[in-house]
């Protein structure tokens, strides 16, 4: 539940001892959470209406500066109006414990129904877009600058997303001393890069801040976010956020919303324009509807029971409650679910979806626990997967009746371009990968404009491969989209970077030639073809080749000034150079391994292969901090 004041999500609970019982002419009913401003509690309007009154901290209220400050937010947030911020009804800002009544929006905020659910779909980003856009129109034209627009200020009700917390969050800089001249305010993340630096801020800043919420809608991603809250403002004055999982339909405008210069973003009014050319119907996934519904109808078990604690297993009433609210949000959204015998039927997680995961995404994912009996179990007794490197897995799987065909998945594999099946899967179409009498494989494409994919095949199979091909392709689906498997990763892993970032380009120019540009062929691998020297690079888990007497062990370093690394080699007749370096022991026999394979052209160039390997890793190797 959010609670509007940076606290976490939590179910609400009684009141305590200490609580007040009224805030003016509010009733309250319950504790919905906490945060570094003060508390957040259910209340009840005099009208019958619920509200969020949030009730700040007696420490705060000592603090005369804070209190006055508190008041003039108070006064600004009282002239905004409209459907997508949360009014503020009623507020005393001379109260021994200052506090403020706003329309109640039962619905996880942003920052949950990412954390929880996955990204967006492109209906629910038509609708996030239209409102956040909508909301800055009504702050805008109140003649304010929100200056602290971030996932956890907005809230996704039935009606669309809602803003809360502006001008409040300003009158908390007085005591988190963040008012000095040239100290940025605000959350660092969601930032502009005008706000970063300290300047002066124009309506722009609350731009430039939801095109990076938006950017996190559709990759589950924060667009800048760095190692520290230095790097991180660094990030956003300097870095070009990675828009490449927000959909086509929108990317344009999110790519002008980001733009360094203020003047070259969109005002609100014309990203609401923009967004009307989008022909995905507005609508919030399932899984916030169902939020959305869970916790209007936990308020109204507060309210029914006056504040008194009740069990909403206690009778169907409940459901019935949730089942009302559910269908209010389809007449917004889609998806909604069927309510009956006190139960709720599964709905399908990938309907009305539009999938779109990011690279990055997919460069975390625990490949292996795609194939856990959690997960792929109706097809049979999956055995002990075995890694091939960290974007493909597979494991023998046992059916009834004793066979064992060997299932594989692999997750931002290079997509391929084969014929299309009838069959589609969250809005992509089922790509037919591999046919024959004993093995078949079905694939999407990570999201439309992606050019990888996730791939399920079933080999050594008899009968029919394909039927079980689809439904594993669907199940790990499902999986990333619904709590995506996310492996155990340090900051400097290897698996975690985008190879064809990681290398300094003009170490790439000396290996390959100046003006090559790399090319992608999955996540964990990139490419640079040269005339004379082709380069590939792979930077993944994969079992380990140090011990292996198959390969030359070498030590690199010397000539990049690094510290020398025991690396393993293997040169083929034709010059082919691939040096590989064990980054990090993980489990077993693997480990994090920088691969770079260096291909000559011409037999001129055979001899700077090896040579040309040793400077990217190198390049690699800084660039991660290793050095």
């Amino acid at each position: 539940m959010p609670t509007g004041t940076g606290g976490e999500a939590t179910a609400m609970k009684q009141l305590g001892a200490n609580d007040p019982r009224s805030a003016g002419r509010h009733r309250l009913l319950a504790v919905i959470g906490q945060g570094a401003m003060g508390r957040v509690l259910l209340g009840r309007a005099p009208d019958g209406r619920l509200v969020a009154v949030k009730m700040v901290h007696r420490h705060l209220a000592r603090s005369p500066e804070f209190r006055e400050r508190f008041r003039m937010e108070v006064q600004a947030s009282q002239r905004v109006t409209g459907a997508y911020t949360a009014a503020v009804m009623d507020a005393d800002p001379d109260a021994p414990e200052p506090w403020l009544a706003s329309t109640y929006v039962p619905g996880p905020s942003l920052r949950e129904a990412v954390e929880q659910s996955g990204p967006l779909p492109l209906g629910g980003l038509r609708l996030l877009t239209a409102g956040l856009a909508a909301a800055l129109l009504e702050i805008h034209r109140a003649g304010m600058i929100h200056r602290d627009l971030k996932p956890a200020n907005v809230l996704l009700g039935a009606e669309g997303p809602r803003v809360i917390d502006f001008g409040i969050a300003r009158a908390l800089e007085t005591r988190t001393q963040l008012t000095s001249t040239g100290s940025p305010i605000g959350s660092p993340a969601f930032m502009s890069p005008e706000q970063a630096g300290g300047d002066e801020l124009t309506t722009a800043s609350d731009v430039f801040s939801v095109g990076g919420m938006l950017v996190l809608a559709a990759s589950g991603q924060n667009p800048f976010t760095g190692a520290s809250a230095p790097q991180t403002l660094y990030n956003v004055v300097h870095a070009r956020a990675d828009t490449g999982a927000v959909p086509a339909a929108l990317r344009t405008v999110v790519d002008a919303c980001l733009a360094k210069n203020p003047a070259h973003r969109p005002t609100a009014e014309q990203l609401l324009g923009a967004v009307e050319a989008v022909s995905a119907r507005a609508a919030w996934p399932s899984e916030v509807q169902r939020a959305i519904a869970r916790d209007a109808a936990e308020a109204q078990r507060w309210d029914e029971s006056d504040g008194q604690p009740s069990e909403p297993a206690g009778g169907r009433r409940w459901w019935v409650i949730a089942a009302a609210i559910v269908t209010v949000v389809g007449v917004v959204g889609a998806g909604v679910f069927a309510l009956t015998h006190g139960r709720s039927a599964a709905p399908d997680p990938l309907a009305h979806r539009t999938l779109a995961i990011s690279d990055d995404q997919l460069r975390t994912v625990d490949t292996c626990r795609l194939l856990g009996a959690d997960v792929i179990g109706s097809l049979g007794q999956p055995a002990q997967p075995v890694l091939t490197n960290s974007s493909v897995c597979s494991a023998k799987v046992t059916l009834s009746g004793g066979r064992q065909p060997t299932m594989t998945v692999g997750v931002g594999v290079a997509a391929p371009d084969v014929v299309r099946t009838a069959d589609s899967l969250a809005d992509q179409p089922v790509l037919d990968t591999r046919a024959g009498n004993r093995a078949c494989g079905r694939a999407v494409r990570a999201g439309a404009q992606s050019k990888v994919a996730i791939e399920f095949t079933v080999a050594d199979a008899d009968g029919d491969s394909c039927a079980p091909a689809m439904a594993g392709l669907k199940s790990a689906l499902t999986r990333l989209v619904t709590n995506s498997p996310t492996a155990s990763l340090s900051r400097q892993s290897v698996v975690r970077v985008d190879p064809c970032a990681s290398v300094d380009s003009s170490v790439i120019g000396a290996a390959v030639g100046s003006g090559v540009s790399a090319s992608a062929i999955d996540v964990h691998t990139c490419q640079w073809q040269g005339t004379g020297l082709g380069m590939k690079l792979q930077t993944t888990e994969t079992a380990r080749l140090d011990n292996n007497p198959k390969y030359q062990q070498v030590g690199i370093g010397g000539e990049i000034q690094l510290a020398p690394h025991q690396a393993a080699r293997l040169v083929d007749a034709d010059g082919t150079c691939s040096t590989y370096l064990m980054v990090q022991p993980t489990t077993g026999d693997r480990g994090e391994t920088i691969a770079a394979i260096a291909h000559p052209v011409t037999p001129a160039s055979s001899g700077k292969a090896c040579g040309a390997t040793e400077s990217v890793i190198g390049s690699v190797l800084e660039r991660l901090g290793y050095t």
